[in-house]
């Protein structure tokens, strides 16, 4: 099960990764319900995954800056920021970062976590002299949570090690590839996996939002969303909970829990809901930039009402100003 909970870009664990790059756990499977495991990495040029599997989990990543090569079976990726890879359970894969990167990696279910912990070194602790990521202690760390590793990190030209696995699977896009719908305040929303992408388990999200747009005060029935402010601030109600978020900061909201936000300066965000589905809304209540804009054209809240009834949705009260909470009236609809 899923509960409220918000934390901000200090509260998160901290761990010495590849290359002496930093891993932070944004959310374990503690939070969201084992439902995801939730992760953002500062890589530097050159760090290199091994070849692995994962028997347990499907991987997600999100290049928010820098570059990147991934192998994916038999096939191979040049990723710039903004892309997006879908990496089933089953189906060898490894990276090699090819310029500094922000890197956003998911695990569903969760669970990857323990090969994080397992393998890094918690910056809360003393650091041992001469510590540093070896593949034994790679080995050991993915033995005990499910993975295999087939071999060292792949030089550039490299191919992967997948004799016995299957050779393809998996979805990548450029930033350029993704559905982009013009969303609330002239914000963009982009559909970064759909249900169909992740066989239902999830669908994600990346929003653009100027200051001051906000959303009308609603609830899923459906789905658990989770928002990750990458950049800017913003004010997140959650029940009777009130939370200003900043850059770096997450907050998960349970199905049938009365949320909304309002944005303080101009921000990105990612949003995840499992399961999938909720782009349905989006769709409806949207306008696609790759098609011709109707004169007026407008997100509104009528719109947004009737996409909500259609896709499980309930839209229960109108934008909220910074000062106010949700009306008691509603948090029980």
């Amino acid at each position: 099960m899923t509960y409220p909970y918000a934390a901000g870009a200090a509260d998160h664990q901290e761990l010495e990764w590849l290359g002496g790059g930093t891993m932070r756990i944004l959310l374990d499977g503690d939070r969201t319900g084992g439902k995801f495991s939730m992760f953002r990495s500062s890589a530097p040029a050159g760090a290199a995954s091994p070849a692995h599997v994962h028997t347990r989990e499907d991987e997600i990543f999100v290049l928010l800056s820098g570059s990147a090569v991934y192998w994916v079976g038999d096939r191979r990726f040049e990723a710039g920021p903004g892309s997006v890879a879908f990496l089933p359970r089953g189906v060898p894969h490894a990276y090699r970062i090819t310029s500094d990167a922000d890197l956003l990696a998911m695990s569903t279910p969760s669970g990857l976590e323990g090969f994080f912990r397992g393998a890094g070194h918690d910056l809360s602790t003393p650091k041992p002299p001469g510590w540093t990521v070896t593949p034994e202690t790679m080995g050991k760390a993915a033995a005990d949570n499910g993975q295999i590793i087939l071999g060292p990190p792949l030089d550039l030209d490299g191919t992967l090690p997948a004799d016995g696995y299957p050779k393809s699977g998996g979805y990548v896009a450029q930033s350029d590839e993704h559905e982009t719908l013009e969303w609330l305040g002239g914000g963009l929303m982009r559909i970064l996996l759909n249900e169909q992408h992740t066989d239902g388990q999830l669908s994600l999200f990346r929003s653009s939002a100027p200051e001051g747009s906000a959303s009308p005060v609603y609830v899923h029935h459906k789905e658990d969303e989770t928002i990750v402010m990458l950049s800017g601030s913003g004010i997140y109600w959650v029940g009777e909970d009130r939370h200003e978020l900043s850059a770096g900061g997450v907050v998960v909201v349970p199905r049938g829990v009365a949320v909304a936000h309002r944005i303080t300066s101009d921000a990105e965000t990612l949003a995840v809901t499992t399961p999938g589905g909720l782009e349905s809304f989006f769709r409806m209540a949207g306008h696609d930039v790759s098609q011709p804009r109707p004169d007026g054209w407008q997100t509104s809240y009528e719109l947004m009402s009737q996409a909500a009834r259609a896709t499980g949705q309930s839209i229960l009260a109108t934008p909220l100003e910074a000062d106010e909470k949700i009306p008691e009236a509603v948090l029980g609809r």
